[in-house]
């Protein structure tokens, strides 16, 4: 559901980005989007919204050709749970895992933006290691990440990105 509703987010803010044709630059600007303010909490409905206003900015936009595609990871995302769709004792993160690494492992199509972001910057760049490691160097050919983290975590998942082929973009939460 947590992916609907990100997913959701940012198709409606990248048809309204879309949906203004071509204006003046100055123009252009007055129109973009405000990017949300940090979460001061772990609110994940909070995240998930500043993180879509991190996603449709001009600069990341301008990357892609096809979609965005967000991946979001709640706080204590390692901790099992028991999910009512998934009868197992999992976790959020295990559960985005089982997404993730077979969609590397499979390439992703050229002109995606991947979005990764959550309140715990190290968690997701460790999340986004694993889910790179052993991937082809060519399955991201054509596509970019965004990683929205802290500035600590940046070069590792940087170097993950790029050893699939991708391009890495960078947001740093401050």
């Amino acid at each position: 559901m947590s992916r609907q509703i990100i997913t959701a987010s940012v198709l409606v803010l990248t048809l309204a980005l879309s949906g203004c044709g071509k204006k003046e630059e100055e123009e252009s600007k007055a129109a973009a989007p405000a990017v949300v303010a940090v979460p001061t909490t772990q609110d994940s409905a909070a995240w998930k919204q500043y993180l879509s206003s991190v996603a449709v900015k001009p600069e990341y936009q301008e990357v892609i050709s096809d979609r965005i595609i967000p991946y979001f990871l709640p706080m204590d995302s390692k901790t099992a749970d028991n999910d009512p769709k998934n009868p197992e004792v999992s976790s959020p993160y295990s559960r985005q895992m089982d997404v993730v690494k077979p969609a590397i492992e499979r390439t992703v199509t050229k002109g995606n933006l991947l979005v990764f972001g959550s309140p715990d910057s190290k968690t997701m760049a460790d999340f986004i290691v694993e889910a790179f490691t052993g991937a082809v160097p060519t399955a991201l050919s054509g596509s970019h990440v965004l990683f929205i983290g802290k500035s600590e975590d940046a070069e590792r998942v940087k170097a993950s990105v790029e050893a699939a082929g991708g391009g890495f973009l960078f947001e740093e939460v401050q």
